[in-house]
């Protein structure tokens, strides 16, 4: 497979350039108008404008752009096209890549901090492994994936031997967590992401259950992981799965606007 693509703002935030910029960061003088700091820099929706190369299959990924840590992504996404028909047939998945490989992971600005850059603070989901338990909230990478390596959260206890790509029963691929698949192939189209979730929260958690004062604690209520919104962990890549595609055509154009929010709003 060729690939990953990139739209106009990942290919930007890939040479760690910044628009409208910082001390001592290379700037971008023209080629965008989005701001690529949604954490930091204001208008928090990440918004990529994509060519369409003509060559792109199904398995392969478009990235449309960095999501810091700390941020929320909402399933409210959308993607539009110009007047030209991108594809006889082209249907995609929006999800991340947040604890997948590091060597998959964006080249950061230097604002996004030690941990982007690999430091004791980012994470790589393990490898999945047959007969081992997993409970809600667990992450793992799977090997057999398409494409290989995606990372998957588990959201049912399973201890078994079919893999997180073959069991949506337990486990939710987070390459479709903020859309599953979607039409994007005719022209002047705006289609809106659908089954998206901003849920499926990150590690499973156990919080103290309520204690009056002047009581002894007696145990701990789980939270329910449905109900917890899902924060970027690592600075990772937005991205569309391409799912089918037929006939694509070299030089259309696809918008892809993904609204996030940030704990700090």
């Amino acid at each position: 497979m060729a690939g990953p693509y990139y739209t106009d703002l990942a290919a930007n935030q890939l040479q760690g350039a910044n628009l409208p910029g910082q001390v001592g960061i290379d700037q971008i003088g023209s080629g965008t108008t989005v701001q690529n700091q949604p954490l930091f820099e204001g208008p928090p929706d990440v918004v990529g404008t994509y060519t369409w190369v003509g060559t792109e299959a199904a398995g392969e990924i478009i990235n449309i752009g960095i999501a810091r840590a700390g941020l929320l992504v909402s399933p409210k996404i959308t993607v539009s096209s110009g007047l030209t028909a991108p594809a006889v047939t082209l249907t995609v998945a929006i999800g991340d890549n947040d604890l997948g490989l590091l060597s998959a992971l964006p080249i950061p600005n230097a604002a996004a901090g030690v941990a982007a850059l690999g430091g004791p603070n980012s994470l790589q989901a393990p490898v999945w492994v047959a007969a081992t338990s997993y409970v809600a909230g667990n992450v793992v990478l799977d090997a057999a994936s398409t494409p290989s390596n995606q990372t998957y959260t588990c959201i049912l206890a399973v201890s078994g031997s079919t893999a997180p790509h073959s069991d949506s029963t337990h486990w939710i691929a987070n390459q479709v967590r903020y859309s599953a698949s979607i039409d994007i192939h005719a022209a002047s189209g705006n289609v809106a992401g659908a089954a998206g979730t901003q849920l499926y929260g990150g590690v499973a958690s156990q919080t103290p259950a309520a204690v009056l004062p002047g009581t002894l604690q007696t145990g701990f209520s789980v939270n329910s992981l449905a109900n917890q919104p899902y924060i970027i962990q690592n600075d990772c890549w937005l991205q569309a799965v391409i799912l089918t595609a037929a006939t694509i055509a070299a030089g259309a154009v696809s918008v892809f606007r993904i609204p996030t929010a940030s704990l700090n709003n």
